[in-house]
């Protein structure tokens, strides 16, 4: 029991660094549903996925660091960590994000009226 509560230190420092790699794992998720144009069959998909993944992440994350016990601040403090991570840099990583996508989409858009353009003179 002693080696336990001599490593709950590191347990929680554990379970917050999974916790808020488990939030990007959802950025992950919406900025691949943004390439896809907001499809909504994806996003169901993507959420599905990114949900089972977090669950076998924190598992994981108990198995290894806490072998195997279960105790309700680690729900706490997992999930806690993960709700920072979407409620304050998930934010700001979704307006980076939308604001280098609208670059991108712009960029394309002109290449692409610039390539219509040279046909249109060469026909």
């Amino acid at each position: 029991m002693l080696g336990e509560t001599l490593s709950q230190p590191f347990i929680f420092l554990m379970l917050i660094l999974f916790g808020f790699g488990s939030g990007i794992i959802f950025d992950i998720s919406n900025f691949i549903w943004k390439l896809s144009k907001c499809n909504k069959v994806l996003k169901h998909f993507l959420d599905f996925f990114a949900t089972i993944f977090v669950f076998i992440i924190f598992f994981v994350c108990i198995l290894n660091f806490n072998y195997g016990e279960l105790r309700f601040y680690e729900f706490l403090v997992f999930f806690a960590f993960f709700a920072i991570e979407r409620f304050s840099i998930g934010k700001l990583v979704e307006k980076i994000i939308s604001l280098c996508y609208n670059q991108f989409i712009k960029l394309v858009n002109k290449i692409n009226f610039r390539g219509k353009k040279n046909d249109k003179k060469s026909s």
